[in-house]
């Protein structure tokens, strides 16, 4: 069965956002990118947006005040606007921001929804399930030329010591701490390999994380997980805290092989999604 893909502009999505009543929803993508504009402005903008989504067939119908939704796009704005639990991935390498959010229903029975954002500006919907999702965010994170090695390698550090290797005001050099810092000799040779990585990037990294809304919230929380990612030419990353809410919290870091992350996004696909029934 084909499935129904959808392609909005970010003013397209604002509109028919705020046509279901989802106002709060449109005026957060859409005040980042134009400002504070007069009604008149943002009328036009709208208006605009409303005849571009009827041309293309997602309104069935607008006359006066009066606008009908096509019922399956209606039903993808409905989900995206009820969903109080996402699987949420972001990349902003390479020159592109990137954001695959994976929408959870309100009832175990009905479908999940894609939407990915590129640069903010082009938004595309359709439905999908879990068994989809491992293909899908390995290419989201590793593009046609993922950088990996053939043997799984990992270290773990302390949380504090993690905060002094990412701090953008600490100039010290890592063998200065690594001089004081009891990490095996093998660990210390992966962690400058990292480092070195980390620093060739731009100490940009990726992550992956899971949000769930409580029952009270309506601003988005912070995630329940997150795992973060960094891809180099010289390898493939991840980051991942242990106990992250005791005293003795670590940092596990991993450098992939290809099977390797493909079992740790499996990993985390199963923390997230629960049997549905297709669309």
């Amino acid at each position: 069965m084909t499935k129904t893909l959808v392609t909005l502009s970010i003013e397209e999505f604002g509109f028919a956002l705020a046509t279901i009543g989802a106002e709060d929803i449109a005026a957060g993508l859409l005040k980042p990118m134009y400002g504070e504009l007069s009604e008149q402005h943002w009328e036009l903008i709208l208006r605009a947006a409303s005849h571009s989504l009827l041309s293309k067939g997602l309104i069935a119908r607008m006359e006066d005040m009066e606008v009908e939704i096509e019922p399956e796009f209606l039903k993808m704005l409905m989900h995206f606007a009820q969903s109080r639990s996402m699987l949420r991935a972001y990349s902003d390498s390479h020159g592109q921001e990137k954001v695959l959010t994976i929408h959870q229903g309100t009832d175990n029975n009905d479908p999940y929804l894609y939407h990915l954002a590129v640069d903010h500006h082009v938004h595309l919907f359709t439905w999908t399930e879990p068994k989809e999702w491992e293909e899908e965010l390995f290419q989201f994170y590793t593009g046609q030329q993922g950088a990996f090695i053939d043997q799984t390698t990992q270290f773990t550090i302390t949380e504090k010591q993690w905060n002094v290797l990412t701090d953008e005001n600490n100039h010290t050099s890592l063998e200065t701490f690594l001089s004081d810092w009891e990490i095996p000799s093998e660990s210390q040779e992966l962690l400058s390999r990292w480092h070195e990585s980390f620093e060739i990037s731009g100490r940009q990294v990726d992550n992956l994380s899971i949000i769930r809304y409580t029952s009270d919230q309506a601003e988005v929380p912070l995630p329940d997980q997150t795992l973060l990612m960094l891809r180099t030419d010289q390898g493939f990353w991840s980051i991942s805290s242990d106990n992250a809410n005791s005293e003795n919290a670590s940092i596990e870091i991993t450098q992939h092989s290809a099977a390797s992350l493909r079992k740790q996004l499996r990993a985390w696909i199963d923390r997230f999604a629960t049997p549905v029934s297709n669309p």
